[in-house]
Formats: C-alpha cells, structure tokens, sequence
C-alpha cells in the first residue's frame, strides 16, 4: 500500500465538528449576555422613570390643595423602592414658573431622566435619594418640596 490517507478523514472531521461548534456556542453566549445588558438597562431606565411619575403625580395632588390660604404645613408619605434594577437613585425636585422638572438620577450608572409637571403653588428646589419620601407643602417658603421620610 502506498500513503494510505483515509485513517486521518475522521480524525480531521471531528476536530473541525469541535470547533465549529465551540465558535457558534460562544457566539450565542456572548450576543445573549448583550441582550441581557440591554434588558437591564432598560428595566432600570423604565424603574427610574415609573418614580419620577408617581412623584410627579404627588406633587400636583398636594399643588390642588390650597395649602397657601391656610398657611399651614401639610405633607403625606410615599414609598417608593430604594433601589431600582440593584441601583440606586437620586432626585432633585427644580422649579420652574408655571412647569417644574423632576430629575431622577441612577447613582451607579449613566441612566437618568427627566418629569416634567404643572403647578400653580411654588416648588423649592429640593434633593432626596431612593425610598420613602415625604411630599409636603413649606409653610415658612410657601412651597412644595419633597425630602426623605
């Protein structure tokens, strides 16, 4: 027998079946923890955003009230997580004249975003972080104000 070659076919076969296979496994591990990534963030964006609107949401209830004529401190609590997607958050409460802005800032990452709402009562400009918040209404600065409870 001269080169008998065919023992090597199956050998060579394998190792390419090998390693196809590892290429196409790694690349589906690695475009499915994109895809988580992707995920998180946007849980983590629409977390932020859900506490800016429920704030927001407070505010104009306590600015319907006519809290000035009466000259007295009126305020409720709410609960609100104090971590969103493991993360936790900042809010800064910025007037405005007619339309104030709620920031809600992610402290470990880039996220944030901004609420906008009306109101006829002044907001003072105010910071919190993540939990239970206080909404109350200033009676010394006639305004509204959200701080920690």
């Amino acid at each position: 027998m001269k080169g008998d070659t065919r023992a090597v076919s199956p050998a060579v076969t394998q190792a390419l079946t090998i390693g196809i296979t590892t290429l196409l496994v790694t690349g589906l591990l690695l475009s499915g923890g994109a895809f988580l990534e992707a995920e998180q963030e946007n849980i983590a964006r629409q977390g932020l955003v859900d506490i800016g609107a429920g704030i927001s949401s407070d505010l104009v209830r306590l600015d319907q009230f006519d809290a000035a004529s009466g000259s007295q401190n009126i305020s409720f609590t709410s609960s609100y997580p104090e971590r969103v997607a493991g993360e936790g958050y900042r809010i800064h409460l910025s007037p405005g004249a007619s339309e104030s802005t709620i920031y809600v800032n992610s402290t470990t990452s880039e996220l944030s975003t901004q609420i906008r709402f009306r109101n006829t009562t002044p907001v003072c400009e105010r910071r919190a972080t993540g939990g239970t918040m206080v909404i109350a209404y200033d009676g010394v600065n006639e305004c509204l104000e959200v701080r920690n409870g």
